[in-house]
């Protein structure tokens, strides 16, 4: 099994749903997406609807049930989420081991070590921790996960070992088949390798990962939208992000050393005040963790007391075979200017020389101007009381790509049906049917983030950011 590993990681680099969300000064209600609704995506798809959902008897009721097992069907994969969160913490965390992170970079400057003794002794290193996690956010929702499948004490250290193995062992398994299904097709059209890389992870557990480069792209985009004067709203004051995720530990980088954050609505408020899209801008968090949407309340509550939210910005520094990009590392430098202020980042001595890190202090009042609230976007339609048409824009970012192309055609129109009339949509894959949804293409900037050396050459690594207006 761990003979596949470093080819992998190169590659890889509840509720219903019916309701209220969590915070009622919001003002966000949701409910089930109604067939007439969902008319647009399954008469623009044909053929290519399920079967289930091609009858032209199609009744509310039969749409109804569908719905209802979509929704359940999706929010069954948090849990495989939540597993592939701990094998992330199991190979890359820092904190709970000696042991080098297990990425090709930190084995191969590890003289001595095989990789099935650092995977070895990361795992013997993670049962016990996770016996006395003391106050450490990680462990303890490590043992929480584990204590699905056994009780963890000393006694049962073994059973905790084999089910942190058989996820590890699962969670290989898929990388190695995402891999493959992001290899060339060999036989087949350029529109089938394209609809395949978009929907890659459409069984994959929903983990809630993060990362600070894709806000990067998001910001070039959206400068370049500024520039080419494409925003016509004016003051994009309202704005909602789709799966805003938490850094849990980033399989890029795999650091663990500071709290459980999100980034992605503070870089978003960032970005659109440092642009000068914005004079206050109020960010709506739409996700259907319960983990997210608590760690959202908290910080809340937190900022209620006026208590600032802290967080680590970090990159890996340069190496011989990886140098970053310098637009990535300006941003770096100077993100957070607008919502808050510096604070240390406290980086272990251990760490110093191979890692950037950055702590800001966003201010209290940012805080309170990002708001949780419960949808699946899928199959959920989400309605504000706001008086002036919706959202002027949102991101959906590393989200699209966990459903089929069906699953994302609902998904687009549910998100469009949000924005206001000129608002934009940002992702970072082309969505489907943008007609059907009332989406004209805009934009598409491609971000590069660093350059990768190896022996047979090298090539840019990045992200691609796609913009949608709504007519």
């Amino acid at each position: 099994m761990h003979g596949v590993l470093l080819a992998l990681i190169a590659a890889a680099s509840s509720a219903p749903l019916q309701g209220r969300n969590h915070d009622a000064s919001s003002a966000v209600t949701v409910r089930p997406m109604t067939l007439a609704e969902a008319l647009p995506v399954l008469h623009a798809l044909g053929d290519r609807a399920p079967a289930e959902l091609r009858v032209s008897s199609l009744t509310e009721a039969a749409w109804s049930r569908w719905v209802a097992r979509r929704d359940a069907d999706i929010r069954s994969r948090l849990d495989r989420g939540d597993e592939d969160s701990i094998v992330n913490l199991m190979l890359y965390g820092t904190t709970f081991t000696r042991q080098p992170r297990a990425t090709p970079d930190d084995l191969a400057t590890t003289p001595g070590k095989r990789v099935d003794d650092v995977m070895e002794g990361r795992l013997i290193d993670l049962v016990n921790a996770i016996e006395s996690p003391g106050s450490d956010e990680r462990l303890q929702f490590a043992r929480q996960v584990v204590e699905h499948g056994v009780v963890v004490s000393p006694r049962s250290r073994a059973q905790t070992r084999e089910y942190l193995e058989a996820l590890r062992s699962r969670v290989l398994a898929e990388n190695k088949q995402y891999v493959a299904r992001l290899a060339p097709v060999t036989f087949g059209s350029d529109a089938d390798h394209r609809e395949s890389s978009a929907t890659v992870y459409r069984d994959r557990g929903l983990s809630s990962d993060t990362s600070l480069r894709v806000n990067f792209a998001l910001e070039q985009a959206l400068k370049a939208l500024r520039d080419r004067a494409e925003l016509t709203r004016g003051a994009m004051n309202r704005v909602a992000v789709i799966g805003p995720g938490l850094d849990f530990v980033d399989k890029a980088q795999g650091y663990d050393f500071y709290p459980v954050q999100t980034i992605q609505p503070f870089a978003l408020a960032d970005s659109l005040l440092h642009l000068g899209l914005a004079v206050h801008p109020s960010v709506t968090a739409f996700d259907i963790s319960p983990r997210v949407l608590a760690h959202l309340r908290q910080m809340r509550q937190r900022a209620s007391r006026n208590e600032p939210y802290g967080l680590n910005l970090l990159l890996d520094e340069d190496t011989r075979a990886i140098q970053t990009e310098a637009g990535l590392i300006e941003y770096w430098r100077r993100f957070g200017g607008d919502i808050g202020s510096p604070m240390p980042a406290n980086v272990p001595s251990a760490l110093a020389a191979h890692v950037r890190a950055r702590g800001i202090a966003v201010r209290p009042p940012v805080v309170l101007d990002v708001v949780g609230a419960e949808l699946d976007i899928v199959v959920g339609r989400a309605a504000t009381a706001s008086t002036d048409g919706g959202f002027n824009a949102i991101v959906a970012t590393n989200v699209l790509v966990y459903y089929d192309a069906f699953e994302q055609a609902l998904a687009v129109a549910n998100i469009a049906n949000m924005l206001a009339r000129g608002g934009v949509l940002l992702t970072n894959q082309p969505i489907p049917l943008p007609g059907a949804a009332g989406l004209s293409a805009t934009l598409i900037a491609s971000i590069d983030f660093d350059r990768v050396s190896t022996p047979g050459g090298s090539h840019q690594r990045g992200d691609s950011i796609y913009a949608y207006t709504k007519k």
